[in-house]
Parts: structure tokens; sequence; C-alpha cells
């Protein structure tokens, strides 16, 4: 809400302050108040401690909403960039020292709150205003409407990325289950370590141009173009040769974890593009299309994964293909919908990697199954690498040249 605020005043920022600090003390209590429940639970009695300690988090996490909120809106990343690297750093220190000593599990516990804390003197300190509460809620009944709905949807795709694995718990061996964890696993870490990025940046970016609508729909465009040119060749290459570095760097007792893996690398482009239009809808003041759209794709993903999970983990990985382009088609009618930009324009940005990394892929799982045969492990990687980059930058550049030439040049 800070960023998308056009006339923002001292006023207006103690305001989100004293919600955010309404928010994030009721969670603290919450937590608190369930402690010995949970503990109770999992019949871990330091459980109880560990959720007492980690609620002290929730004490300086609205001054931390606060300042990154507003140094983004600056856009003033390097800034906040340096604290998260000083903020990591202290925190692995600290973890490494406390293993040392002999803590044990505290050591991750109690380094996580002092990188919780450190960022939050580090934002403050860097954005230069220390910003206290007003206790009034007058006018801000928009503010409040936004907070809940980024809150909901952030906690129900929280949900959609667990829930798979939740139900296939109930259906398949704890070994199987394993297996399609770390397939999982793999398949996302790229996307979980660059899309926060991607979208932070962009939020404010958005919402300096929420007003003209033909800059952000060329903006917009712009960022699809280099994402999906980048995106698609690079997880359609890592599908063909998924297995054999699974069990060049796992080992081969990992094998069956390769073909899930590959049926969910080949979802991903789509994922992320369904990513990008979240940053967009809500700088133009849409936050309810995140909402929605997660809620679609959760309950889609519960039929699926529900129905395939007697079949094994190689139909759960399945249905990602099954359901993928769906959320994806669903996400484009959503933006389009709400926004200036057209379904056309979007699939115009999307589909000339689309369809060279398809082909590439069909190549180069053909000639993977002979080098196999021919060669081993190591040097079919060695020459599928060199080979798909060929093959997709030589079609590129033949059938689409200027996307190469706009990535070069690639600004903001």
């Amino acid at each position: 809400m800070l960023i998308r605020q056009k006339n923002l005043d001292r006023i207006f920022i103690q305001k989100v302050l004293f919600l955010l600090i309404l928010l994030n003390g009721s969670l603290a209590l919450l937590q608190m108040a369930l402690a010995s429940t949970i503990a109770q639970f999992y019949q871990q009695p330091a459980v109880e401690y560990v959720l007492y300690i980690t609620a002290l988090a929730f004490i300086v996490m609205p001054w931390i909403t606060v300042s990154s909120n507003l140094l983004a809106r600056d856009m003033n990343f390097k800034s906040r960039s340096q604290v998260d690297f000083i903020a990591s750093l202290l925190s692995s220190i600290t973890a490494l020292s406390l293993a040392y000593l002999g803590f044990g599990f505290w050591s991750l516990i109690l380094a996580n709150i002092l990188m919780i804390y450190t960022k939050a003197i580090g934002y403050n300190l860097v954005y230069g205003k220390l910003h206290f509460p007003i206790w009034q809620l007058s006018d801000m009944g928009a503010a409040v409407k936004f907070g809940l709905t980024i809150m909901s949807t952030s906690l129900l795709f929280t949900l959609f990325m667990k829930v798979d694995i939740l139900i296939a718990a109930r259906f398949v061996d704890a070994t199987q289950l394993g297996f399609y964890a770390v397939a999982i696993h793999l398949a996302l870490m790229p996307m979980s370590k660059v899309m926060p990025l991607v979208n932070e940046v962009a939020y404010p970016l958005y919402a300096a141009i929420q007003d003209d609508d033909q800059k952000y729909k060329n903006t917009f465009c712009y960022i699809l173009r280099i994402v999906t040119l980048f995106s698609f060749p690079f997880f359609y290459g890592f599908a063909v040769i998924c297995e054999e570095l699974v069990v060049l760097i796992l080992g081969a007792q990992w094998q069956p974890a390769a073909l899930p893996l590959q049926l969910i690398l080949l979802t991903i482009p789509l994922r992320i593009i369904s990513n990008l239009f979240t940053p967009l809808m809500k700088a133009l003041g849409y936050p309810s299309t995140g909402l929605i759209h997660v809620s679609f794709s959760l309950t889609l993903t519960i039929i699926a994964v529900f129905l395939a999970s007697s079949s094994g983990i190689v139909a759960i990985a399945a249905t990602w293909l099954l359901t993928t382009p769906i959320f994806f088609l669903f996400a484009v009618y959503l933006c389009a919908s709400r926004s200036k930009i057209s379904g056309k324009a979007i699939f115009s940005a999307a589909l000339p990697p689309f369809i060279i990394s398809i082909l590439m892929f069909i190549t180069l799982f053909t000639t993977k199954k002979w080098l196999l045969i021919e060669t081993g492990l190591i040097s079919t990687i060695l020459i599928i690498i060199p080979l798909g980059v060929l093959i997709y930058v030589g079609s590129m550049w033949l059938f689409f040249k200027d996307r190469f030439a706009e990535a070069i040049k690639f600004r903001l």
C-alpha cells in the first residue's frame, strides 16, 4: 500500500505502522497461545520454547515492512541489498559459532532472529527516518482491505505450494514422497531465488507509472519478453539432462526423482509468467486478482492431486502438466480483463521462445538417447549443453533476431 500510494505523507505512514503493529501483535499472541498445544501435538516439549522465542520476530516486523517498502518506493534497492548481505553474514557467523559451542537447533533459530533484527535496524538507518505509530484508524479502510487481501493471498499461496505433498503423504510411502519432494525442490529452486527479486523491483516500477496506460503496458510486455527469452530454454534444457544430473550429483539412489522432476520442469516457465502478473495487478489497485487466481489454482490442484495420488508420484507430477496451462490461461484472462494489456500482446511476447524451446527439447532428447549409448554420462551432459545453446540461440537469431537485440540493450 505504501508503494502505490500517490500522496504519501507522514501521518499515513504512521497509521499503516499502527495497523502492522496490531496485525503482528495479534499473530505473536496467537503463536504464543498455541505454543503448548502445538508442542503436545508433535510430542516435542522444546517446540513450545521455540515458538515463544520466534514470536520475538513479530515485534520488529512492522518497522521492517514500512522501511523496506519506503526504500522500494524510492527504488533504493542497493541499500536494501547491502543491509540484507550484512544481516545474512552476521546470521551465518552466529549460527556457526553457536553450533560450535553446542547450542544445537537453537543455533539456527537465534541466528534467524538476529538476521531479522539486523534488517530492522539496517533498513531504518539507511532510510534515515524512524517512524512511530499514530493510534488511529480513520480513513484507513482501503489500506486495511488491501493488506488483508495481500495477507490472505500469501497464506493461500503458501498452502498452494505445499498442498500436493500434504495430500500425497496420505497415499504414497515415505520413500516415494521423499523422491517427489526432492523433485519439487530442485525444479522450483531457480524460480524461488529469482522471481522475488524480479517482482520486488517490478512492483514499485509499475506503481510509479500506474496512471500511464501505454507506459505500464509497454514495460510489462518488455519484462515478459526478457524473462521468457531466458526461462523457457533454461528449464526445458534442464529437463533434458535432469536425470543425468540427478544421478551424477545426488547418486543413482535418487534416480526415481528424475521423471517427476522432468515433468515439473516443463511447467515452470508458465508459472513464472503467471507470477509476473502479481506486481502489476497490485500496482494498478487490483490485489484481489492474486487472491482469485490462487484460490482457483489451489482448488484445482487439490482435486487433481487427490485423483492422481493413488497412481504414484509420476502421476502426481503429471498433474502439473495438466493444471499449469489452465492456471496460466486464467491468469492471462484476469490480467487482460483488468488492465489495458491484451491477451494477444501477452501471447506474442511468450510464443517465440516457447516454440523454439519445444523444438530444442525434442531435438536434444532424441540426441541424448543415442549419446548415452555411444558415450558416457558426463560426456553426454558436456555435449548436450552446448548443443542446446547452439540450437536455441541459432534458431532465435535466425527467426526472431530482434528479441536478442532487445535483450542485449536491456534496461528499465
